[in-house]
């Protein structure tokens, strides 16, 4: 009944408290820019709103009711990786670890090489009749929709672009010695498993490798979230959105709620494993203390969009290879406890 009543009370906050700071990111953008930037709520939350209420329009997919389905299984992982990080969750079947978080994280990037290889895209889809109009594809010419180019980077990024971000995840529970988020939490703050409130007594966030992890981490997590300079998999220029350019109405809120949702879950995973602060709806203290803190990484973030342009593999492939390398030695340096 706990573990009930607790991923529900987390799903009540994390869902709209996720919708507002989108607004926050594009404010903190615009002052950047010298702009006025729209209303806080606007971005994330009316937004939803804006689309729900939109008359459905039926995508046009290889297999219609899986591509429909993947934006509401991406909102189920999303909320399981928050789960998995609170305390009342510490005790599932060895859940609430390393590999439970990994696994997770690369199944919601899986679900972008599925929407890529399910949408077509209206801007190519077939002619009823063959085209002979001159300029246009002649018949037997293969024909290529657009979101199979999304679908490839998609693959690609899971292999190379996200590398940093997992090697950054294990940098705490090397300093831990061990795979569960509980005694991650207990090396740096043991005052957690007491009835009173306590603050971390030993951040990893302020040891040597757990600074160059953060580093790493950040990258990695404007990665996950496809954000400038690395939002390749929908660059307007060729694949205009990538495979989420055919969701629309209730399944574009669905994709924002995905979307927002992960840009705030996986800032409070830092929390947790970076400073000791869990997300823990039993304890408001450190649920607040975790709320607030995790607006550090989106405040980040919208900081960097501001300045970024976007980078092609080219670039990419470097960048991923060289924090990954740094991830390392932050590792290297946990596991031998310089």
């Amino acid at each position: 009944m706990e573990l009930l009543i607790t991923s529900l009370i987390a799903a009540i906050i994390s869902i709209p408290y996720s919708l507002i700071i989108p607004g926050i990111e594009r404010k903190i953008q615009a002052r950047i820019q010298q702009r006025i930037g729209p209303p806080i709520l606007t971005p994330g939350f009316w937004a939803v709103l804006k689309f729900y209420y939109k008359k459905d329009v039926e995508p046009i997919a290889f297999l219609s009711r899986f591509y429909k389905s993947l934006i509401w299984l991406g909102i189920f992982i999303v909320l399981f990786l928050l789960f998995f990080s609170m305390p009342s969750w510490w005790n599932i079947l060895g859940w609430a670890s390393i590999l439970g978080l990994v696994g997770l994280l690369k199944l919601e990037e899986s679900l972008y090489v599925f929407m890529g290889a399910q949408s077509q895209s209206f801007l190519s889809t077939t002619m009823p009749v063959p085209d002979l109009a001159k300029g246009a594809k002649g018949i037997g010419i293969h024909r290529e929709f657009l979101e199979q180019h999304s679908a490839e980077r998609a693959i690609k990024m899971m292999a190379v672009g996200s590398l940093p971000l997992y090697i950054a995840l294990l940098v705490p529970f090397a300093i831990a010695k061990s795979a569960m988020i509980s005694e991650v939490v207990r090396v740096q703050n043991p005052g957690f498993f007491s009835l009173a409130f306590s603050l971390p007594s030993n951040p990893i966030l302020f040891t040597v490798p757990g600074f160059l992890a953060t580093i790493v981490y950040f990258i990695g997590y404007v990665i996950l979230l496809n954000e400038k300079p690395f939002s390749i998999l929908k660059a307007k220029i060729d694949v205009i959105e990538g495979g989420v350019l055919e969701y629309a109405a209730k399944l574009r809120a669905g994709y924002y709620i995905m979307r927002n949702l992960l840009l705030f879950v996986l800032s409070s995973i830092f929390v947790t494993l970076f400073l000791g602060i869990p997300f823990d709806p039993l304890k408001p203290f450190y649920l607040i203390f975790n709320i607030i803190l995790s607006l550090i990484m989106p405040i980040a973030l919208s900081i960097l969009v501001a300045f970024s342009p976007i980078l092609t593999f080219r670039q990419i492939y470097p960048s991923a290879v060289g924090l990954s390398v740094l991830g390392a030695l932050a590792l290297i340096i946990s596991i031998l406890g310089v």
